[in-house]
């Protein structure tokens, strides 16, 4: 059996190092298909080092966006699912927060609930969704599309 978690990350870790070194972070740079697949990388490997909430606290609305994007994009509807409504429960209501300079900022005012939904979310994904986004990734963009970072 495929481990498709360590292929996708095998595989999708060449467009952040493209977004990081080639495009000196610039998401602009990337085209759309490679936008997601640096984002979905984020999102992989941040939920399952430290929940959604350290992925979403790391890079923001934008790699949020691009994450969400390439999921409705392959199709991972019960994951677009949970983690726009995690979003929409715990992140929206920060997005004119005069409390924050930064992203890393919101950790220090969220509510017991707002703690609740994330480790209910971190947990479907650990032990359900990661591994099917993986898969469902990997299917999309390496083998269907066959995409390069070049």
């Amino acid at each position: 059996m495929k481990d498709f978690v360590d292929l996708w990350d095998g595989y999708s870790i060449e467009f952040c190092k493209k977004l990081e070194y080639q495009c000196g972070g610039d998401w602009n740079k990337l085209d759309e298909t490679e936008q997601e697949i640096a984002a979905l990388w984020k999102l992989v490997v941040d939920i399952y080092n430290g929940g959604f909430v350290q992925f979403f606290c790391n890079w923001g609305f934008e790699c949020y966006w691009y994450a969400m994007r390439g999921i409705q994009r392959i199709g991972d509807n019960k994951l677009l699912e949970l983690l726009h409504n995690t979003y929409t429960s715990v992140f929206d209501k920060f997005r004119e927060d005069e409390r924050l300079t930064y992203y890393s900022d919101i950790p220090q005012y969220l509510t017991e609930e707002d703690e609740k939904i994330l480790r209910d979310t971190d947990i479907e994904f650990w032990e359900n969704e990661g591994e099917i986004l993986c898969k469902m990734a990997y299917e999309f963009y390496c083998d269907s599309l066959k995409k390069a970072a070049k």
